[in-house]
């Protein structure tokens, strides 16, 4: 059986080793779509130190999509010379290591031993396997057993965890408001390309699947726009900034005069762009609804926005730009484990969509219309599944970030002795399948 628990999708060993070898990420991905799992063997592997001395490698180990990695008992603790065993309900954990003996409650992730205990992250079971995060072997194992023990992570690794951290300084709120916004409506069509599907529609449908997928207790999402209607830019902020948005997702499909341009790109908000391709697609956004632009290529022949608005939009994202750069960050890694297209990468413009916003906010652009190979990717409905799955996912992956530093109860931000915890009740609802 698989116990959920909020952080959605799991990082699985060799699943996607073509796609990971293009992505410098070796390790895969195991998705759970339309109810159906997938599994595999992992690889690399984990290298276990104990007081120094190289002990084990452990192949078989996932990441959840917080960064969380979750090591099975199956495979590391018979090379490390201890027996594990079960209570009959399976919520008791029981290890056996030279005269040491542990006993560890799933239900709280407390390790109990020689009258002391240990609290860490979670653990779940998966496939008849028993996985523990890896604070379980280097903090409570360790203590128990009086070793230091370190887990030595190959670079892959360390980079792909690297993407769900948060800022050392965050805004004390837990996310429980999400406000998600369809790209253009109405008059503004945004991308169309002589065939397929307009933005304006696309990004819609992509984002009513959104909402349902992330109807779990403890969260409302909204929508900036439900319809075929026009929402101004300036409204869209409003609108979030009104029903106290902890959250905000513009989602868009890219376009571009050269057919050959392809991928996806997640952006947050910056008074200067990453660079001239990041400028022009913000400026072609902010002034769509204006009809100042021509094509996609063109000289652009106003920014829509005055120095004084951009500067004034930028000061009001300013306290959540860190927060903001870590969601975009979070989004464009876990999109690249399941895209097809080339990874355009984390990137700053000064989107008007994202001004004003009094929230941590980002917006993705999931491929371009204008690209054959891409555009069918997008308007494929099993892809599409995979990309709302995704998004669905990195914002509870973020939540869960946001909730476990403040030390809070997911399910409406209710604070708690102790971190957040990836735990094993079964009941907890945050898994998207």
């Amino acid at each position: 059986m698989v116990v959920p628990f909020p952080g959605g999708f799991w990082y699985n060993g060799d699943r996607m080793r073509r796609k990971a070898l293009k992505l410098g990420l070796i390790v895969g991905l195991c998705l759970f779509v339309s109810g159906a799992e997938s599994t595999t063997s992992v690889d690399p592997s984990l290298g276990i130190t104990v007081n120094d001395r190289p002990v084990v490698q452990v192949k078989d180990f996932l990441i959840q999509n917080n960064g969380v990695i979750y090591l099975s008992v199956n495979n590391m603790f018979p090379k490390l010379g201890a027996k594990a065993d079960y209570s009959p309900d399976l919520s008791i954990f029981f290890l056996s290591s030279r005269h040491v003996k542990i006993t560890t409650d799933l239900k709280t992730a407390t390790a109990k031993f020689a009258g002391a205990e240990s609290k860490f992250t979670g653990a779940f079971w998966k496939d008849g396997k028993l996985y523990v995060s890896e604070d379980f072997i280097t903090e409570a194992y360790a203590r128990a057993r009086g070793f230091k023990i370190l887990i030595n992570k190959p670079e892959t690794v360390k980079n792909y965890q690297s993407a769900f951290r948060l800022p050392e300084k965050i805004k004390r709120n837990p996310v429980n408001v999400i406000v998600i916004d369809p790209g253009h409506g109405g008059q503004s069509i945004g991308a169309y390309p002589s065939e397929g599907w307009r933005e304006k529609d696309l990004t819609l449908k992509i984002a009513i699947k959104l909402q349902q997928k992330l109807q779990v207790p403890g969260i409302r999402v909204m929508l900036t726009r439900y319809s075929d209607e026009e929402v101004t830019l300036e409204k869209r902020a409003e609108f979030a900034n009104k029903f106290d948005g902890d959250l905000f997702l513009s989602i868009h499909a890219n376009a571009c005069d050269s057919e050959s341009a392809s991928g996806f790109e997640t952006y947050f908000l910056s008074l200067n762009a990453s660079d001239e391709d990041s400028r022009k697609l913000a400026m072609w956004e902010n002034l769509e609804l204006s009809g100042a632009r021509e094509s996609h290529s063109g000289e652009l022949s106003g920014s829509g926005l005055s120095e004084l608005e951009i500067i004034l939009g930028d000061m009001a994202q300013s306290e959540h730009l860190a927060e903001s750069e870590a969601f975009a960050k979070i989004i464009q890694t876990n999109l690249a484990m399941i895209m097809k297209n080339p990874n355009r990468g984390v990137k700053q413009a000064p989107f008007q969509v994202l001004m004003g916003a009094n929230m941590p906010a980002a917006l993705v652009e999931v491929g371009f219309l204008t690209n054959v190979h891409d555009r069918a990717n997008m308007l494929d409905e099993k892809n599409q599944d995979k990309i709302v799955m995704i998004l669905a996912n990195s914002i509870l992956g973020f939540r869960e970030l946001k909730a476990r530093r403040l030390g809070m109860d997911n399910e409406g931000g209710r604070p708690q002795g102790r971190p957040a915890q990836a735990g094993y009740n079964s009941n907890r609802p945050a898994q998207i399948r």
